[in-house]
């Protein structure tokens, strides 16, 4: 490959990247408006949308598609369409039918199952799952695919130099007791990060900031990622003792109720095979 055949390579990967953003607004924002408008119709064009939206911005102006040549090299599509994708409907997904989350998880891990699980989760660097910021969301795909769970790796890194919580909360949260998306990639993980004693000092002290919705959503995503596959009662009562462990005393009565509640996926409908 010779140096002119490098240099048209390279301005394809820097105009495809520069345009996914546009591509995302585009593309995802009346997905967006139209999961509000008609829910239903909408979630059966995630796979489309994320389809279509890619090829878009990986097309130049001749008309080129370099989408595949660059996945390829890269590991995947640069992370802007699909997190705007599934942050889209991570936003309605608090709101919809457990029909519908099923219906609309099905087809993002229609999209994830395409993809290299490390791609999926991160474990190459930036993934689809390390971006998703609804706690409900997340915690369905991770209950349904465990591997596309990202973990709690490097969120510390946003607390470690804060001399007090006041300190990070100024830094990373805003007056609604939200994370402040120019600082976060995916909330519901920095958020299960902060109230793990193992991880984190300050877990009373974000139960007391945090959006309380956005609170009670996270800790039914940890609960359902806890029990969903357990079977025995020795694996429910290692499992309740594990988060009392780690998380914070004023949260276990809430974990005893999401418990009862048991509203998170069946993961045997995307497992039919498994026992």
């Amino acid at each position: 490959m010779n140096k002119k055949d490098i240099d048209e390579i390279i301005g394809q990967i820097k105009n495809a990247f520069a345009t996914h953003e546009a591509c995302a607004i585009i593309h995802v924002e009346p997905f967006a408006q139209l999961l509000m408008d008609k829910p239903d119709e909408a979630i059966n064009h995630i796979f489309d949308i994320y389809d279509r939206a890619l090829d878009d911005a990986y097309t130049d102006e001749q008309n080129r598609n370099c989408r595949a040549f660059i996945e390829a090299i890269a590991g995947g599509p640069y992370e802007t369409i699909p997190w705007a994708l599934y942050n889209a409907v991570g936003a309605a997904y608090p709101f919809l039918e457990r029909e519908q989350k099923n219906n609309a998880l099905t087809q993002i891990l229609n999209i994830l199952d395409g993809r290299n699980y490390a791609e999926v989760n991160g474990a190459r660097g930036a993934g689809h799952t390390t971006g998703i910021r609804e706690p409900l969301l997340l915690s369905d795909i991770a209950i349904a695919r465990p591997l596309y769970w990202p973990g709690l790796h490097e969120e510390e890194n946003l607390w470690k130099k804060c001399s007090s919580f006041e300190d990070f909360k100024k830094q990373n949260m805003n007056e609604e007791g939200m994370f402040k998306k120019d600082r976060v990639k995916s909330d519901f993980i920095v958020a299960y990060s902060l109230l793990r004693s193992d991880l984190a000092n300050f877990g009373e002290d974000y139960i007391k900031a945090a959006n309380p919705d956005f609170l009670e959503r996270t800790l039914q995503g940890i609960v359902g990622m806890r029990f969903a596959r357990t079977k025995t009662p020795d694996e429910i009562k290692n499992g309740r003792e594990r988060l009392h462990t780690i998380l914070p005393k004023s949260t276990h009565e809430k974990i005893e109720t999401l418990m009862q509640k048991a509203d998170w996926v069946d993961y045997k409908l995307f497992n039919p095979h498994e026992k």
